[in-house]
């Protein structure tokens, strides 16, 4: 049977860093089956798609299309700009203003996307402190000696989130 610390780095690399079974395996020294039995009995499946699909991955994401859609108006732009300079064919023209009310339109639309990405997935502070006082007793429970070593971090991190999410 495999050790502990295999198991974890194993999460580790499946869940973060996207790697597949085989890889794994390999790296870790377990079988592909092992790992398989791993991904299915402790959802690992899940944990990875929360965090590829996580808010700063999402927020990430939709920059990148607004990126896409700059990129793309910018070359446009200067594309009808040329045109009409040199009194280019007007329906071309128009074609391409009509094309760059659409990137105008799709932009406006993905900044609201972004916007209630970045509102739906705040967490609320009263939220945070219920689920830190959790995680701080769990740890009291389970090793009172590192508990008391760690309650002027826990207050100095509850300090923190309080200003940033206040």
């Amino acid at each position: 049977m495999a050790k502990e610390a295999e198991r974890k780095t194993a999460r580790i690399l499946y869940v973060y860093q996207g790697r597949d079974g085989k890889e794994i395996a390999s790296l870790v020294g377990v079988s592909e089956k092992t790992i398989s039995d791993w991904v299915n009995k402790f959802k690992w499946k899940a944990a990875r798609t929360a965090n590829v699909t996580g808010r700063d991955n999402r927020i990430e994401n939709i920059k990148q299309i607004i990126d896409g859609f700059a990129q793309n108006k910018l070359e446009l732009q200067d594309k009808l700009n040329e045109l009409v300079k040199s009194k280019g064919n007007k329906d071309e023209i128009s074609e391409l203003r009509q094309e760059l009310a659409r990137i105008d339109s799709g932009v406006a639309n993905w900044n609201k996307t972004l916007e209630t990405v970045d509102k739906e997935s705040k967490v609320s502070l009263s939220s945070y402190l219920y689920v830190m006082e959790k995680v701080f007793n769990a740890l009291r429970t389970f090793d009172t000696k590192t508990y008391l070593r760690t309650v002027a971090f826990q207050e100095h991190h509850v300090i923190d989130v309080s200003k940033e999410l206040g």
